[in-house]
């Protein structure tokens, strides 16, 4: 281990869980005094037909530790699988990684998957960027937002398609 290299200084790691306990090391390590970072995405399924919160990352997150100072506790950590590194080694992450993912992030370290393509409204008029439609005008007559789609009218038809298939013109 480089432990001269990281003596006094707390540093960002990926930290791999065991499958289904990334909420359970999160608050262990919380609980011990560590920052830790788990971030959520909030994304509509369509299986379930509603929202679901679920892990960006699944089997990771991120902690701030002093790696000679703490190492093997996190390492014993119930649910944890290591530190990520190179062949045996932890190794730090940029602070300005996680600073980035963290900035994008709602209450409770959720990024809310709905964010990026244009808000349209009742009677906008939208081109459709996506699909065997790409490129069509219409006219928005509704939209559903629990559920990303708007429906549209053509001139021959009206339609429903996800919203991210569309921009507004």
């Amino acid at each position: 281990m480089q432990a001269d290299k990281c003596a006094g200084k707390q540093e960002w790691f990926v930290l791999m869980t065991k499958p289904g306990r990334q909420d359970d090391v999160a608050l262990r390590l919380k609980g011990a005094g560590f920052d830790v970072f788990n971030p959520k995405l909030n994304q509509y399924s369509k299986k379930r037909s509603k929202y679901i919160i679920q892990p960006l990352f699944p089997l990771y997150m991120f902690v701030k530790l002093e790696l000679e100072k703490n190492y093997k506790m996190i390492k014993y950590t119930r649910g944890v699988l290591r530190l990520i590194g190179v062949g045996r080694e932890p190794s730090p992450i940029k602070e300005d990684i996680v600073l980035n993912i963290m900035s994008r992030c709602k209450e409770g370290s959720v990024i809310d998957a709905k964010h990026g393509y244009d808000e349209v409204q009742k009677g906008d008029r939208v081109q459709i960027v996506n699909g065997p439609l790409e490129g069509l005008e219409a006219v928005v007559s509704g939209v559903y937002n629990e559920r990303q789609r708007v429906e549209i009218l053509l001139e021959l038809m009206k339609i429903s398609i996800d919203q991210k298939n569309v921009k507004k013109i």
